[in-house]
Order: C-alpha cells, then structure tokens, then sequence
C-alpha cells in the first residue's frame, strides 16, 4: 500500500484539527537469538536480512566468533525459524577452517543483505551485498582490494562471488532490499564526504539488477540539525552509519540508524568514533526521489529501550511482513560503540576480554501493525485529500484506518455524481485493508485521462495508508 507520509505529493491538502502520526513500535523485551556458539561466541548482530522463503524464516546475520581479535570480520552466521521467535543454528561446515560444528554460510562478507529476486534464473535466485578485502578475518583470499561486494546463489547457504573486483568503492556499511514494485534490488551505501567540517557518515543509493548496477548517488547526508540532534540527546555531533529498508508502494521506508558521537573525536581525523546509534525514520516516495525526514527526527527505536540494548540499535536490512504485523529484526549492543578502543582508536585489551565475555550483540524484533508507521488523525475531525492518479482499469479504494467506537471515515471523489459524502458508506472499527464504498457499490469511476482526486473525511480516526487496487 502507499503509506501517507506527510510530505508526499499525493497529499493534496489536509484541513480540520489533523495531526501527523508516526507509529510506536513494540520491541520484544529478551533477544531472540543470542551469541551461544563457537561461531558468533562474542557477538551476534543482524547486520544483515531475515526473508520469508517457503513457510521458513531465514537469517543471514554477521557473527563475532568466540576468540574475536577485536578487528571487524567478514564471517556470516546462518539460522533458521519456524516462528521468528525461535531460532536454530544448523551445523552447516561449510567454511574452511571456521570452529567445529560452525553455522557460518560461505557468503564472506561484512554487513550482509540477501533478498530474492523472484525473476533471477534459478542459479542466481538470491542476491547478496557486503563489504569486504584482502585479509579481512573471514574474507574470501582471491578479492583484489576493499569495497561493496555483490554475490549470488541457488539456495541462499552456496555462493559466487560475482567478482573479484568490488562493484562499488567505499566502506564498510551495505545494505539492500528486493523491491517488488520497482522490479529491483534496492542498495544503500556508506560513504564519508565532509560536512559541517568534518567527515561524516552518509547514505548513498545504488540500484542492482541482475548483473547490471547504477553508480551510487547521494541520498542522505548529516545536516546542522543532526547535530541538534545529538547535543538534545547529550552527545556532540551526528552522522548516519546505516539504513534498513522496507518497500512500500512506489515508495521505500529508510530505519535510518542516526551515530550520536561522544567526544573525544578521533585525532587527526575529527571522525566520531565513541558514541552510540538510534534509528529514525525517512521516506522515498518513489524510484529516483528526494529522500524525507520525518518532521523533528523523532527517535523510532532508543538505544536502551530496552536495556539489552544500552550500547546502541542497527537494524536489519528488511522488514518482513508476518501476518497483519511487520517485523524488523535488530542488533542490540551490550556497549557503546568503539567500547574497547582508547582515545587513540587502538584495542585496550582487558577492554576487549571483559567484551568478549559478555557477548558484545544480540538479535531481537520490533513489530507494529502492518502498514501503520505513519498516518494522519483526526481529534476530533479534519479531512484529507489525495491524488489517486488516473484509473485506467476497474478498481476500488483501500484504505488501512482505525477509527475510535465513536468515530468513522467517509470518502467523497468531488465532482463525481454518485459519490458525494452524504452517499458515502461510514467506515467503523479498523481495518488494514477496507475498501471504500457508495450506496451505488465499491467500484471507483473510469478516469484514464486525468487524476481522480478523494477527499476522505475522519471523524475520530486515523487513515494509515492507500491502494487503487484493480480488481483481478
């Protein structure tokens, strides 16, 4: 469905007592898979995907093994569930010299995303990024310099490389997502341009199909207001370190994970290395646009809340829809990030042995209802009113809304006879996917050659998101 993020073009006008919302999500209190084996021993982080595939839920997550050095390694862990809330970690030995009875995939690289391309031939079905370079701990030994890597494979545990060369510079953050409505894989790049007078953490956006990529293009960089951002949380300046995504309609929700530093800056460099990350929330409305801060930057998910993660939240590089919810799977830090590091950005060993015992990251799950992570409520009433574009084919309006016991939503199409607001159908209770009715039907007017407009009235409700839905 389209989600109604405020700033999007197809919010012609809002009018009455109506107020942006942004959802609240529910984050489980106890991981849901924690670092327990020899493989990821010291820290288990979903810096990479969970995918629907076949009634089984599949993780690819990054994965610290027991006797962790302290230098960032390239090793992926593999676990499956039949619930999400349960993981198993199966005995793979796929790896060559990893620890015994190890669940580390062949995949080899740092931050990795796997999505399925539902039109790849059957030897390419999954693809897959990361970051990776010669002599990184886990890394493949024929790569030729560090950078973004891309890979492929027929069941998701046996890749190949796609080169041995990087298809993209920079480092060292990745990740990508299937977007079924843009038929691509969409990808979001780290890189470190200067801003504000220091280098500082930015998104990048790159498009992957097939064995065809797009160079990568600026998409969000740090502003003055991120270090607001920072100072109100008591830290000193902001950047961005990654960003999870989620398609939605034309439009891609961005869980931007927002680096809060602490001082000191990393000499030499003025680079923000101590600190900790939250996740916001943006939007792109569609393939090729502006990408959008919600209003304030609100926190979506606070480190410590709750207190597993007290060091900081990444999320992983999708969401998933399970039922009427949406899940996003994230990495919870025990510690701050750097933790380990003195002020001079070297390992403190006694630092790195009291991380070790701990088990510096565990996995765990936000959820909210599906399609709800932004909307517009009315208290009491107000109207809202969208362009649906042109309806070439029969269709009808759904609308994902909740609606108090004394509250209803209403939809009139202006200037259409048959479709006036006193001949509209009340829509009561809630529903994520209710369809808009006349006295006459559900069916919308024919309007191939101009935009159909609807003007939604809310009394005590709250609409979520939309679809001209055509029918089968």
């Amino acid at each position: 469905m389209e989600l109604l993020f405020e700033s999007r073009l197809e919010v012609l006008r809002a009018t009455g007592r109506l107020r942006f919302v942004t959802a609240e999500p529910e984050v489980l209190p106890e991981p849901v898979l924690r670092p327990d084996c020899a493989a990821d021993g010291t820290g288990a982080n979903i810096y990479g995907s969970v995918l629907s595939d076949g009634g089984l839920l599949r993780m690819w997550y990054q994965a610290w093994p027991a006797d962790w050095n302290g230098r960032t390694v390239d090793y992926v862990g593999y676990a499956e569930s039949d619930d999400g809330l349960t993981w198993r970690k199966p005995a793979l030995g796929l790896v060559r010299d990893g620890p015994p009875g190890n669940n580390l995939s062949d995949l080899a690289l740092h931050s990795p995303s796997v999505s399925i391309d539902p039109s790849a031939p059957p030897e390419a079905r999954y693809r897959a990024t990361g970051y990776s370079g010669p002599g990184r701990p886990g890394a493949r030994a024929d790569l030729r310099e560090p950078g973004y890597y891309t890979a492929h494979s027929a069941d998701g545990l046996h890749w190949v490389p796609d080169s041995a060369s990087p298809r993209w510079r920079g480092g060292d953050v990745i990740t990508s997502v299937y977007h079924p409505g843009r038929g691509r894989v969409e990808v979001a790049l780290k890189h470190n341009p200067r801003a504000g007078g220091m280098p500082r953490r930015s998104i990048w956006q790159a498009t992957l199909c097939g064995q065809e990529a797009t160079a990568p293009l600026a998409a969000l960089v740090p502003d003055a207001y991120d270090d607001v951002c920072a100072a109100a949380r008591g830290y000193h300046t902001g950047d961005y370190y990654g960003m999870g995504m989620m398609p939605a309609g034309r439009g891609l929700v961005g869980f931007l994970w927002n680096f809060r530093h602490a001082l000191p800056l990393t000499p030499g460099r003025e680079y923000g290395v101590f600190g900790a990350v939250d996740v916001s929330l943006v939007y792109q409305p569609g393939p090729g646009e502006a990408w959008l801060h919600v209003h304030g930057r609100p926190d979506f998910l606070a480190h410590g809340r709750p207190s597993w993660t007290a060091g900081g939240i990444y999320t992983a590089a999708n969401a998933l829809d399970v039922g009427d919810e949406q899940w996003l799977y994230l990495g919870g830090a025990q510690h701050s990030h750097a933790w380990q590091l003195d002020e001079r950005w070297q390992p403190d060993a006694a630092r790195l042995a009291a991380m070790r015992g701990a088990g510096r990251m565990a996995i765990g799950l936000a959820r909210w209802r599906r399609d709800r992570l932004f909307g517009f409520t009315a208290d009491p009433a107000g109207e809202l009113e969208l362009d649906l574009g042109a309806v070439a084919r029969p269709s009808t309006l759904v609308l994902n809304y909740a609606a108090s016991a004394r509250g209803s939503l209403r939809v009139e199409l202006p200037g259409r006879p048959g479709y006036s607001l006193e001949e509209a159908r009340p829509l009561a209770g809630e529903a994520l996917a209710g369809e808009a009715s006349w006295r006459a039907g559900t069916l919308l007017p024919a309007a191939p050659d101009a935009p159909l407009t609807a003007r939604v009235r809310l009394e005590e409700a709250t609409l979520y998101a939309y679809e001209v839905r055509p029918l089968a």
